[in-house]
């Protein structure tokens, strides 16, 4: 199984959605995301967006705005997987 470890910003932002009044079902979704990425980084609902260096996007569906998360393998350890970004799409 694969260690998912995040940013201090990825951190962040997921820490302010665990208090925020209405968030639970968006943080459902990025927790979902993150256990796909913590059983196994190749799979293909992973993978769905590419980026230069490396990184690999998903994207989280909310009410109102996509989310993404933008993850890559930890250069030193392949059993680490950090995420870079967590926030609203920017691409979108």
């Amino acid at each position: 199984m694969t260690e998912v470890k995040l940013s201090p910003q990825a951190f962040e932002v997921y820490s302010h959605l665990e208090k925020a009044p209405g968030t639970a079902q968006l943080l459902d979704a990025i927790d979902d995301a993150l256990d796909i990425l913590e059983a196994d980084p190749g799979d293909a609902r992973a993978r769905r967006r590419s980026f230069a260096g490396g990184l690999w996007g998903i994207t989280i569906r909310d009410r109102s705005d996509d989310w993404l998360i933008i993850w890559e393998h930890d250069q030193d350890d392949a059993g680490i997987v950090r995420v870079r970004y967590l926030g609203a799409d920017p691409f979108d």
